[in-house]
C-alpha cells in the first residue's frame, strides 16, 4: 500500500502583513515604473518591499516572478545603503530569504535571513524581526540533522508572537511545530503542541482545522491508536466536507481514511474513501497521487477477491505511462499476485521476470526487496518449481533480521517458507515455519478483532450522539409549541368560550403527541440495549480469545522445550548440547509470561516482581547451583506489557546464565544481585551484578560478537533501552534503562 504525506500547513502566509498599499503592486509594468523612481526615503523602500512579496505571492508564481522578487530586494538594498538606512538593508535581506526560499533553494537564503536578524533586532519591529527567524527555520529541512535547529527557531518565533498578541499566528505556528515534531516521532510534545493551537483557534473563532485534525490522526496513527487516528480522521472529513475544501488536502485526509479501513480488512469502506480522494487529485491534476490511489483501489479490490476490477485500475495506471520505478514494483507485485489468483501463470510470467530481474540486482533496495521477494517465491511455488523457490526462501530468510516488516507480510513470508521446506523435505524446519505462520496469524485475527470492536464503539457512540441530537430537536420543538398553546390559552380565556373549547382540544393533541414520544423513546431505548449486550459479548469473546492464545503459545514453547532435550539426548558435542540448553532457558523465560497471562484475568499485563523470582529459581534449579551460588533479588511490583516483558525476561536469562557459568571460575562462593525499580523520572532500571572475578584485561565487551551479548544488545534496543555493562575485579555489573509503555497500544 502507498500513502500521502500530509503537508501541514503553508507558512507563506505568516510571514505577509496585508496591506492595502500592496494590492495591483504585481503588476510588471507598475513594478518597473517604480524601479525607475530614483527615490530612496523610506516610503520607497516599503513600497519595493511589498511589491517583491506581491510577485512572490502570486497563486502559480513563475521564474520571472521569482527573478523580479529577486530584483526589487537588490534596489532596496542599493538604495538604502546610500543613505544608510540599515533598517531597509535588513527588509531587502528578508525580502531575498523570501526569494530563494519560493524559487525551492531555502537552503541558499540562510546567510540573508541571518543577516536580516541582526539588522532587524536592532533598527526593525518585532513583527519584522519575528519573520526574519521564521525565514531562518525555513531555510532548514526535515532531515534529523535539521530539525532540533528548525523547531528551536519556531519556538523563538511563537514567543515574540505571543509577546506581540497575534493569537492567530500564535495557533498557525503551533500546529505546524506540532507537525515537525511528529516527523521527529515525539508523540507526546506534538499532541500537546497540537491542542494548544486547537484551544487558540476555537477561542478566535478560526473554523479550518481539518488539516489540524488529519496531522493529530497521522500522530495516533504512529502511536499504534487506531480507534482515536480513525476517529481524528473523520473529524478531518466532516469539517472539510462543511467547509467545501476541494483542494489536495482533503484528497490526502481522505486517503488516510481509506487506510485506516483497509488496515481492519473493510475493503468496502476502504475503496469508498479511496474514490472520494481519486476524485479531487484528477480535479487538482496531481497526476503521482493519482497513480499512489489507483495502486491503493487495485490492492483493495485484489484482497476483496473482485480480480478482475483490481486488473482493470492497474490497466489504467499502466496507461498514464511515466510511473516511478517503485510504481512500477507496485503495478508487477499486484498484477502477479492477481493472476496467480486466477490461475493465469502465463500472464503472470511477464509481471515475474520484472520482480525476479530487481531482486537479482546487488543494489536493489532491501525494504522493497523483501516484499517483491515473496512475490516471486508464490509465483514459483504455483509454477511447482520449488528448487527455484528454495533459492530465492533462503534470500528471503537471511534478509528478514535487516529489514522492517508488518505482521502480514510477516505471516505471509513464514507461510511461504513452510511450504518451500514441506516440498523439500526439510519437515523440521518446515513445521518452525508453520508454527510461526500460525502464531503472526493468531496475532493478526485478533489485533483486527480488537480493532473492529473499536469501530463498532466509535460508530455507536456517533449513532448516540446523532440520537441525542434529534431528541434535543424534538425537545425544543415541544417547547415551542407548548409556547404557542400558552398563547392560545390566554387569547381564548380573554376572548369567548370557544377559542377555550380550542385550547382543550389542542391540549388533547399534545397529550397524545407526549404518548407517541414516549413509545419511541421506549423503542430508541431497547435498541441501545441490544447494542450494549452485543459490544459486551464481543469484548468476553476478545478476552476468551486471548487467553487461548497465550495457552497455545505456551503449550507451543514447551513443545519445542521437550523436543530440543530429546534431541540433545542424540548429541555428544558439547557446545550443541551447551546451545540447545541455552536456547531451552529462552523459551522457558518466554514460556513463563504466557503461562502467567492466562491464568489471571489481567491479559495484558505481567507483575516482574513475581516473573523474575519465579525465573531465577527456574535456573538455580537448572544449573543446580546449590549453595555455591546465592541471589539476593530486589524487585518493585511494577507491571510491564508482554511486548517488553518477554526481551527483559531474555536479557535476565543471558545475563544470569553467565555469571552462573563464568563469574565464579576457580571460587567456591558467589553472589548474584539483581534488581528491578523505577527512578525518580519514572524510567525502568534492571541491574545485575556478580562479584565474580570480572572480563579478562584485554576482553572489550564491545567489541564482542558472542550470540549473548549481541542478544542481550539486541533486545536492549528493542526495549529502546540504553544498555550499560562495567567490569572490575569487584565482577561484572549489567545494567539498562527503559521507559514503560500503556498497555492499550495496539501491535
Amino acid at each position: 500500500m502507498t500513502n500521502c504525506r500530509v503537508k501541514a500547513i503553508s507558512i507563506i502566509f505568516l510571514l505577509m502583513p496585508v496591506y492595502a498599499l500592496a494590492q495591483s503592486l504585481d503588476d510588471p509594468a507598475r513594478a518597473n515604473e517604480l524601479l525607475r523612481n530614483g527615490k530612496t526615503d523610506t516610503a520607497t523602500i516599503s513600497i519595493l518591499m511589498h511589491t517583491g512579496e506581491a510577485f512572490l505571492d502570486r497563486p502559480e508564481s513563475k521564474e520571472e516572478d521569482m527573478r523580479m522578487g529577486f530584483r526589487m530586494a537588490e534596489e532596496m538594498e542599493v538604495r538604502s545603503r546610500k543613505t544608510n538606512y540599515q533598517r531597509g538593508i535588513g527588509l531587502s535581506k528578508l525580502l531575498r530569504a523570501k526569494s530563494f526560499r519560493e524559487s525551492g533553494r531555502a537552503g541558499e537564503g540562510r546567510a540573508d535571513s541571518e543577516e536580516a536578524i541582526r539588522l532587524l533586532s536592532g533598527y526593525g519591529t518585532p513583527t519584522e524581526k519575528a519573520q526574519a527567524i521564521l525565514e531562518l527555520g525555513g531555510s532548514y529541512s526535515n532531515d534529523d540533522a535539521d530539525l532540533p535547529r528548525k523547531i528551536e527557531l519556531y519556538e523563538k518565533v511563537i514567543a515574540l508572537y505571543k509577546q506581540l498578541g497575534d493569537d492567530l499566528k500564535v495557533a498557525n505556528l503551533k500546529e505546524f511545530l506540532g507537525d515537525l515534531y511528529q516527523i521527529k516521532k515525539d508523540y507526546p510534545r506534538a499532541l500537546r503542541e497540537l491542542n494548544e493551537a486547537l484551544s487558540v483557534y476555537k477561542k478566535v473563532g478560526y473554523t479550518r482545522l481539518h488539516g489540524l485534525y488529519s496531522i493529530m490522526a497521522g500522530i495516533y496513527h504512529g502511536s499504534n491508536n487506531f480507534v482515536q487516528s480513525l476517529r481524528y480522521n473523520l473529524m478531518a472529513v466532516e469539517t472539510g466536507e462543511r467547509l467545501g475544501d476541494r483542494g489536495e488536502l482533503m484528497s490526502t485526509i481522505y486517503n488516510r481514511v481509506g487506510l485506516n479501513y483497509y488496515a481492519v480488512r473493510y475493503f468496502d469502506q476502504a475503496i469508498e474513501y479511496f474514490n472520494k480522494a481519486l476524485v479531487l487529485a484528477k480535479n487538482n491534476q496531481n497526476t503521482a497521487t493519482v497513480t499512489s490511489l489507483l495502486l491503493n483501489i487495485a490492492d483493495a479490490y485484489r484482497n476483496k477477491g473482485e480480480y478482475h476490477r483490481s486488473l482493470d485500475s492497474l490497466q489504467v495506471v499502466e496507461k498514464m505511462g511515466n510511473l516511478s520505478k517503485f510504481d512500477r514494483l507496485q503495478v508487477d507485485m499486484i498484477s502477479l499476485e492477481t493472476y496467480v489468483a486466477l490461475n493465469s501463470l502465463d500472464k503472470a510470467a511477464a509481471h515475474f521476470q520484472q520482480l525476479k530481474d530487481f531482486v537479482n540486482n546487488p543494489n536493489e533496495d532491501k525494504d522493497i526487496g523483501q516484499g517483491v521477494r515473496q512475490s516471486v517465491i508464490l509465483y514459483l511455488q504455483r509454477a511447482g518449481r520449488f528448487s527455484e523457490a528454495d533459492k530465492y526462501t533462503r534470500d528471503y530468510l537471511r534478509n528478514l533480521p535487516l529489514v522492517s516488516m508488518g505482521i502480514r507480510r510477516l505471516a505471509a513470508g513464514e507461510y511461504l517458507a513452510f511450504r518451500t521446506d514441506s516440498a523439500m523435505g526439510r519437515l523440521q524446519s518446515a513445521i518452525g515455519h508453520y508454527q510461526r505462520y500460525k502464531y503472526l496469524s493468531d496475532s493478526i485475527t485478533s489485533t483486527n478483532q480488537s480493532r473492529q470492536l473499536d469501530i463498532l464503539r466509535l460508530q455507536f457512540q456517533t449513532e448516540r450522539k446523532d440520537k441525542d441530537i434529534q431528541l434535543l430537536t424534538q425537545k425544543s420543538k415541544l417547547q415551542e409549541i407548548s409556547l404557542q398553546k400558552g398563547r392560545v390559552f390566554r387569547n381564548v380565556v380573554i376572548g369567548s368560550i370557544i377559542m377555550l373549547l380550542l385550547i382543550l382540544a389542542l391540549l388533547y393533541n399534545r397529550y397524545r403527541l407526549k404518548k407517541q414520544t414516549a413509545f419511541r423513546l421506549e423503542k430508541q431505548q431497547e435498541e441501545i440495549n441490544e447494542q450494549n449486550e452485543l459490544l459486551k459479548k464481543l469484548v468476553d469473546e476478545k478476552e476468551w480469545l486471548l487467553k487461548e492464545i497465550h495457552h497455545r503459545v505456551k503449550n507451543n514453547l514447551q513443545i519445542i522445550i521437550s523436543l530440543l532435550n530429546t534431541q540433545s539426548q542424540y548429541l555428544d558435542n558439547a557446545d550443541a548440547l551447551a546451545a540447545i540448553k541455552n536456547s531451552q532457558h529462552r523459551m522457558y523465560a518466554m514460556s513463563l509470561i504466557h503461562q502467567r497471562l492466562y491464568h489471571t484475568n489481567n491479559l495484558g499485563a505481567i507483575d516482574m516482581n513475581w516473573y523474575i523470582c519465579e525465573l531465577i529459581g527456574f535456573m538455580k534449579e537448572s544449573f543446580d547451583t546449590g549453595s555455591k551460588i546465592s541471589f539476593h533479588v530486589s524487585s518493585e511490583k511494577i507491571l510491564l506489557d508482554i511486548v517488553q516483558a518477554i526481551p527483559l525476561g531474555l536479557v535476565l536469562n543471558e545475563a544470569i546464565s553467565n555469571a552462573i557459568k563464568y563469574a565464579f571460575t576457580g571460587r567456591k562462593q558467589g553472589a548474584i544481585r539483581v534488581r528491578f525499580y523505577k527512578d525518580q523520572s519514572q524510567y525502568c532500571l534492571l541491574s545485575i551484578a556478580d562479584d565474580g572475578v570480572g572480563f579478562p584485561a584485554n576482553y572489550s565487551p564491545e567489541a564482542s560478537a558472542s550470540l549473548g551479548m549481541s542478544l542481550m544488545k539486541g533486545l536492549s534496543d528493542q526495549l529502546e533501552a540504553t544498555f550499560d555493562l562495567k567490569s572490575s575485579q569487584a565482577g561484572v555489573m549489567i545494567q539498562i534503562r527503559f521507559l514503560t509503555r500503556s498497555f492499550n497500544n495496539d501491535n
